[in-house]
């Protein structure tokens, strides 16, 4: 309990016995709870933010498939609306951004005769939404949503070159870059905290789709020290991850709302913010639909991390905003071995593994008894994965070709889950879960070495492999212990 919650408490509680204890001869003492003084979310309101992002680009007819992250920071200005509970809102907001990444792909090598580099890049330096939101409120504690329209500002490069090396080598290259200005949509969650006066603290996970787009880069590409204009066009698709922190100020009416907000049912108060770790296990399918009908395998293994949270009770529901990031041993894999005639031998293996998770959803349940809360939750998923690709081939008293190529990706999927939450001892909690996780597809790049042992070609080759469309679906099953920050329960005052 907070230390001055505590002071208060106790002189309170001291100066009730005392007067109790004095004048209990003569005037009777009936103890009543001060009406707790509720806070008003309506008003226009100006802030800024700080933040962090992170992502997937993929050029979809070419071969670069990157991670995109970096800083944001901005400013928001938006109108609340509060109506008993509920508060309805819209907001705009607009942030400077360093999210980019970058690629570079190498091919080839003495044994073909050539090596060819190509590199791709993307800066995103501006991003704006503009959004409906609507929460619950308890006070001085909001959760809520938030939807609606994106806007990304972005530039990308591009540059190639290729080298023989028979002598006299001979050495070709391109160049190409462009801006363009990308829309898409925006869905968010996030908690807020009205702080002193009219101040408040947000923090807010955003997940942005930008779709897929033809852009056209232009430059130039030189041949036989001959220089002539280049132009390039090619479909990039782009999903964003947004974590954003940030203070308002409110201009608004300083009395509680027209409609009195509906207080939390008799017993344990989940109203306010928690922290927790947890434990698990996971298992699913991965598919690589690109090597079918060998596209399938299973994954399991343990996962681990901290999850942090906001809880708003309103009678009996609560709602809540959830963040979550695991480390993970989720891992499996398949081998495929074809024999065919004239002694000719061919391996495939295929394999992944779920490096780490980052789950943000919303948790809507109700209080099924005095302790206990059941809920279910919806959300993003978003994984980082590690994969695979191996390939070789050997034709008896020929000789042999094998591949080793790896490859890393950001996977963006749907969350579902359900869970049940018991309080214990004060402000701890312990809380069993089961969520259902579907990836959508991911083009992922491997890239590695090549090789070779078939007199007399015999060394290694610099090589890459797109695999496209990468699907997943997983179950998780967690068992964890939250901490709760909960508000000063209400004050008792004696009345003569």
């Amino acid at each position: 309990m907070n230390p001055k919650a505590s002071i208060w408490s106790t002189t309170v509680a001291l100066g009730t016995l005392l007067s109790t204890t004095s004048f209990a001869a003569d005037l009777p003492v009936k103890a009543v709870a001060v009406p707790p003084s509720v806070y008003n979310w309506t008003g226009v309101y100006v802030g800024g933010h700080v933040g962090y992002g992170m992502g997937m680009k993929d050029w979809v007819n070419s071969s670069f498939d990157y991670q995109v992250d970096g800083f944001l920071g901005g400013g928001q200005i938006g109108v609340n609306q509060q109506v008993g509970n509920l508060v309805f809102g819209i907001e705009g907001d607009a942030s400077w951004s360093n999210i980019k990444g970058n690629q570079t792909l190498t091919a080839g090598g003495p044994l073909i005769g050539f090596t060819q580099s190509a590199s791709g890049g993307t800066t995103i330096d501006g991003l704006a939404t503009l959004t409906g939101r609507l929460g619950l409120a308890q006070d001085r504690w909001l959760v809520y949503v938030k939807g609606g329209a994106a806007w990304a500002h972005e530039k990308h490069d591009f540059n190639t070159s290729l080298t023989t090396i028979a002598p006299p080598p001979v050495t070709q290259s391109a160049n190409a870059n462009g801006s363009e200005d990308r829309f898409g949509y925006v869905f968010g969650i996030g908690s807020e905290f009205a702080l002193w006066g009219n101040w408040s603290f947000k923090s807010e996970y955003n997940y942005v789709h930008l779709g897929t787009r033809e852009v056209r880069l232009t430059g130039s590409q030189t041949a036989l020290a001959v220089t002539t204009p280049f132009t390039f066009n090619v479909d990039l698709k782009q999903t964003l991850h947004l974590a954003k922190f940030g203070v308002n100020y409110r201009f608004g009416p300083d009395a509680p709302p027209a409609i009195a907000p509906a207080r939390a049912a008799p017993g344990h108060n989940w109203t306010g913010a928690w922290v927790g770790a947890q434990a698990g296990y996971g298992f699913g399918n991965k598919q690589w639909p690109d090597f079918a009908p060998n596209d399938r395998f299973d994954v399991d293994g343990w996962l681990g991390g901290f999850t942090t949270g906001v809880n708003v009770q309103a009678g009996v529901f609560v709602v809540g905003a959830e963040s979550e990031w695991l480390w993970t041993g989720i891992q499996g894999g398949n081998r495929t071995a074809t024999a065919f005639g004239g002694g000719l031998t061919q391996t495939q293996d295929l394999s992944s593994k779920v490096d780490w998770l980052s789950l943000n959803s919303v948790r809507v349940g109700f209080v099924a008894a005095d302790r206990w809360m059941i809920y279910g939750k919806g959300g993003i998923a978003l994984a980082r994965e590690s994969h695979r690709f191996g390939f070789e081939q050997a034709v008896v008293g020929l000789g042999s070709a094998a591949l080793d190529l790896n490859g890393r990706a950001l996977h963006t999927g749907l969350l579902a889950g359900v869970g049940a939450e018991y309080a214990f001892l004060g402000n701890w909690s312990a809380k069993l879960e089961y969520n259902y996780l579907n990836f959508g597809p991911q083009d992922v790049t491997t890239t590695g070495v090549q090789t070779v042992n078939i007199p007399p070609q015999v060394g290694s080759i610099t090589n890459l492999q797109r695999v496209s469309n990468i699907r997943e679906e997983m179950h998780l099953v967690k068992f964890g212990i939250n901490y709760h920050f909960n508000a000063i329960p209400a004050v008792l005052s004696a009345r003569f």
